[in-house]
């Protein structure tokens, strides 16, 4: 997926393969969907190995510059990368009663930049969900299966079912609900600023 707020790319380093050295030349937002082990190496050659959880979500900087290699023995990673565009954010202008911001009541704050606001969230079916203005635009990546149920003020409900490393894209502006139909939904709820 590309728009003119990011580049959306789908991430496999098999285990024993290293990328390239690269630089990444932009901001960007990352979330993995397999549990793994990755091996980073820097310009100097400093070396570093770290554990990768399923679910795990984070923000990285503009410039950084590595070789990533998925360690042999544990399975590929598998992770969304979205390149943040340096495109301005649109303000929308809440004429609703609703709060503005995604809601937060039963999400977990991962990141809280000048670029993004990262959230990890989960739907459950059954639990009523609870109705926001959405003042930012949200990429939705969701890191389990299941069936959300997206309503947006001025057009019908939506029933999607979503899988893991699948990519949504609402543009901010509207009212909306976001629930789960079927499954507890998790997923990394990224707010660009």
């Amino acid at each position: 997926m590309e728009n003119d707020r990011g580049s959306v790319w789908d991430v496999i380093n098999p285990p024993g393969v290293p990328t390239a050295m690269h630089r990444h030349g932009a901001d960007f937002v990352g979330v993995e969907l397999v549990a793994s082990r990755l091996k980073i190496t820097t310009p100097d050659g400093k070396v570093e190995v770290e554990d990768v959880a399923h679910g795990d979500m984070y923000m990285l900087p503009k410039g950084l510059t590595h070789i990533e290699e998925g360690v042999a023995g544990y399975p590929r990673r598998t992770a969304i990368l979205i390149e943040l565009k340096d495109a301005p954010s649109p303000a929308y202008a809440n004429s609703t009663p609703l709060p503005p911001g995604f809601p937060a009541e039963d999400a977990r704050q991962a990141v809280d930049n000048a670029r993004v606001t990262l959230w990890d969230v989960s739907w459950t079916p059954g639990v009523p969900a609870e109705p926001f203005f959405q003042s930012r635009d949200i990429f939705l990546v969701p890191i389990d299966p299941g069936v959300l149920v997206i309503s947006s003020q001025g057009e019908p409900e939506r029933t999607v079912p979503v899988a893991g490393g699948q990519v949504i894209f609402l543009p901010g502006g509207k009212a909306r609900v976001i629930g789960s139909k079927s499954g507890v939904v998790r997923a990394a709820v990224i707010e660009l600023k």
